[in-house]
Order: structure tokens, then C-alpha cells, then sequence
């Protein structure tokens, strides 16, 4: 039985080194072709299990664009490919991505970062060889990857090149029930596992150009695994040239839903801590997420939270010369219209979210989607006390500070507020400190 194969094209001896720690784990065959000449090396692709390859692009854009290309055409079947990008203005990027790309780091390589997405792509890879290889695995293995799936440890199963049209299963599997909901990037179906009572949520991008956030999300959600509040990655899957996230499904009602019902000062409480808890977690792995928001945050009905949707969340070592503003107009601070976020950012829309807690109603309402630089930038905050006299000064001043203009002035990450919130308010929890509605 051939090994799996690795091919890495015209990395540099550091690059490879890296490589070869990330797969020390894994019984992988590594093949380094430099310099890498599409015209006369594509025919060394065939008869391998390549699982994998990674291209490190060279100085002129349209020499890499047409490497794509051949490693494309020589492959003929999908093999996740990842390209490594010098310091390089942001337009080429997209070039790369409609080439055939699947996703891109840009250079300086941190290890760590890097890791999360490699390993990615690295097992998504090795999933699809893993089918081609067994067309009708038997149930026993497929029982197997499912206790994989629960222990969080395998996420990818690509398979078919099925669509929704008539509702036919996502890779044999999942069925698509009814659209939840549509978004800028994909659209969100509710899925049951065919045959069993599960429900999960499918996240489908609208086209393979959105790939790239879909796989970051994934990167993202495996490293947050283990979070009792974040939604848990099921599997990925590839169809049509799209990676589809399979996720758990949560049965509850949005943090919207759920401020409608006039929820008691005790469980407001309750759930910002939940919602604190994760945060410090993902900031703790430097990670980012973006977009906090309502919509975002689902109850379940035992009161559990879940935080959503980690499509605009980033590592705070990723590079990338994307600078389009990420996230949802009333929960971005002022440096995130400039395309520019940091753990802070984050602190910015707790701060709203507690704002709105202590006095049901936004501190901010920027009503400007369209062209959401003309919005007011002084955003001015009316605090608390000024609005509702009895709110406890201590809450108060956490909440402004989360609503520092200035991201320096704030909590520095999700880990200090929350020290810093409890050290203040020590019974914050028990629905002493937000006043009743």
C-alpha cells in the first residue's frame, strides 16, 4: 500500500524542517522538488498518494498563478494546496485563491499559527485519500471515525460531489432539512445525519473564493475543542470545490431572543460570565474573534451558552494584507473601521454587551451599513449611572473602560476583564449587581 505523500514545491530548507517536525506524528512520505518547474515536473505527481501540497510562491505572481494551474491539471482529484506568500502587496492573493488555492500564509512563518492551519488542510487531505481508497467503508470504520469525531481529533470526511438541489445529502450523509440563514460568506442549513435522529448545522460558502475563511474557522474551532461554550466542529467536507463546515447544532434561542423574554439580573449575570469564560479562553490562544454579537451568542434551553460563528475570527500572529473592515456595525470598536483589531477589539464589544445588560439598550446605534465609514467616529458613550442612577459605580467602571476609544486604554484581553470584573464585583453571578428590569 503506497504512503501518503507530502509534496513540498520549492520550499526553502527552514520551511522544510518545519514540515518535517508538523508530520514527525504521522507515517507521511515527504517530496521536495526544487526548483519546481511546471512544465517538466508535473509528471513525477503521478502514481502517489499525495494527501498534501505546499507551494512556496516565487517573485513573479504570474509564474505561481500558472504552477497552480499545473499542479491542478496534473493532480485530477481534489488535494488541499497551500501557498506560502512573501510580503507582497494584498492583490495577487485573490489571483492565487482563483487559481486553485486552498488557502495561503503569508511569510514570516509563525510555527504556531502556521500549525493550526496546515494541520487543516494536512487531514482533510489525508480524509479524502482515505475514500477514494475505501469507496464503501463498512460500518466498523465508520464507527471508528466517529469516535474520532467525538474525541475531536479527526473533523474531515470528503466525499461527494452531491448539492442541496432536491435536498440530496451533503456527502451521502448529512440531509438537509430547511435554510437557516444566509450570510455574506455562505449560507447555513439545518442538517440531520441520515438515518439517526442528530441534527448538525452546515455552513456552505457561496463560492471556493470564500474558502479560505471556512478553513480558518476550522483551524480555529479545532484549537478551541475542548470549550464547553463553543460550538463544536463535527467534520469538513468538500463538495463542489468548497469546504463545508459541519457543526453542532444548538437548540436554543439567540441572545436576542432571549433579552425579549426579560431574562432576571441573575442569569444576564450568569451569561456574561459564560460568555467572559471563552472569550479568556480563545484570547489565551491568541485568538480573536471579531465579531461578537447577539446574533452570534445562542442559550440553549439547560441555560448553556454557545459563541458562533468564527468566520472573521483570526490568530493574533496570522498575516495578511487584508484590511476591509471585519464585524457587525454596533459591536465594532473604532480601530476596526480601519480594518485594524487586536484581542482588545473583542473587550470593545463585551463592554457592549454588558452595557446593554445593565440597561437594555445599546450604547452605540450607528444606523450606516452602506457606506459604514461615514458613520459618527467620536461615538460618544453615555455612561451607566448617568442613564440609570443606582447601577454600582465598580460596574460602571468596568464597562467604561471595555468602552475606551482608545484600544490601549482597555482591557488589555478577555482574561483581565474577567479578573478584573470579579476582583470588583465579587458576588457578580448571583444577580446582585445588574439592576432588574
Amino acid at each position: 500500500m503506497l504512503s501518503d505523500t507530502l509534496l513540498m514545491l520549492d520550499l526553502t530548507e527552514v520551511e522544510e524542517r518545519l514540515i518535517q517536525q508538523l508530520t514527525r506524528p504521522f507515517e507521511i512520505r515527504m517530496m521536495s522538488i526544487k526548483p519546481f518547474d511546471p512544465q517538466n515536473n508535473a509528471s513525477l505527481f503521478h502514481g502517489k498518494n499525495i494527501c498534501m501540497v505546499i507551494l512556496h510562491a516565487g517573485p513573479d505572481q504570474t509564474d505561481t498563478i500558472t504552477g497552480i494551474h499545473a499542479i491542478k491539471k496534473a493532480l485530477k482529484r481534489p488535494v488541499p494546496l497551500l501557498v506560502l506568500i512573501p510580503e507582497v502587496p494584498p492583490s495577487p492573493l485573490n489571483k492565487f485563491m482563483k487559481a486553485g488555492a486552498d488557502d495561503y500564509v503569508v511569510m514570516p512563518l509563525d510555527a504556531d499559527s502556521f500549525a493550526m492551519r496546515f494541520y487543516v488542510l494536512l487531514e482533510c487531505g489525508q480524509a479524502i485519500l482515505q475514500t477514494q481508497q475505501d469507496n464503501e467503508p463498512d460500518l466498523d470504520a465508520w464507527q471508528v471515525i466517529v469516535g474520532y469525531i467525538q474525541e475531536g481529533l479527526r473533523f474531515f470526511t470528503p466525499k461527494s460531489q452531491l448539492t442541496l438541489k432536491g435536498r440530496r445529502p451533503i456527502s451521502d450523509r448529512w440531509i438537509p432539512e430547511k435554510r437557516i440563514a444566509v450570510g455574506g460568506d455562505a449560507e447555513i442549513w439545518l442538517v440531520q445525519d441520515r438515518g439517526k435522529a442528530k441534527k448538525a448545522v452546515a455552513k456552505i460558502p457561496h463560492s471556493p473564493g470564500m474558502n479560505v475563511n471556512a478553513l480558518r474557522a476550522a483551524a480555529v474551532l479545532k484549537r478551541l475543542v475542548y470549550h464547553p461554550n463553543i460550538v463544536h466542529l463535527i467534520e469538513v467536507i468538500k463538495e463542489n470545490d468548497r469546504f463545508i463546515l459541519i457543526q453542532e447544532y444548538v437548540d436554543g434561542m439567540t441572545l436576542w431572543d432571549l433579552l425579549a423574554t426579560r431574562p432576571s439580573a441573575r442569569k444576564k449575570e450568569a451569561l456574561f460570565l459564560q460568555l467572559l469564560s471563552v472569550v479568556a479562553y480563545a484570547h489565551g490562544h491568541g485568538i480573536m474573534h471579531r465579531d461578537i454579537k447577539p446574533d452570534n451568542i445562542m442559550v440553549r434551553f439547560d441555560g448553556r451558552l454557545k459563541l458562533l460563528d468564527f468566520g472573521s475570527a483570526k490568530k493574533t500572529t496570522w498575516k495578511d494584507h487584508d484590511t476591509s473592515p471585519q464585524g457587525t456595525l454596533n459591536f465594532m470598536p473604532p480601530e476596526q473601521f480601519e480594518g485594524k483589531t487586536c484581542l482588545a477589539s473583542d473587550v470593545w464589544a463585551l463592554g457592549i454587551i454588558l452595557y446593554l445588560f445593565t440597561i437594555n439598550r445599546l450604547p452605540l446605534c450607528q444606523d450606516n451599513s452602506v457606506y459604514p465609514m461615514d458613520v459618527e467616529m467620536e461615538m460618544t458613550v453615555v455612561a451607566p449611572r448617568d442613564i440609570i442612577p443606582h447601577v454600582p459605580v465598580h460596574l460602571e467602571q468596568v464597562i467604561m473602560t471595555c468602552l475606551s476609544k482608545d484600544p490601549a486604554k482597555r482591557y488589555r484581553d478577555g482574561s483581565i476583564l474577567r479578573n478584573d470584573l470579579l476582583g470588583r464585583l465579587p458576588d457578580f453571578g448571583n444577580g446582585s449587581q445588574i439592576p432588574g428590569w
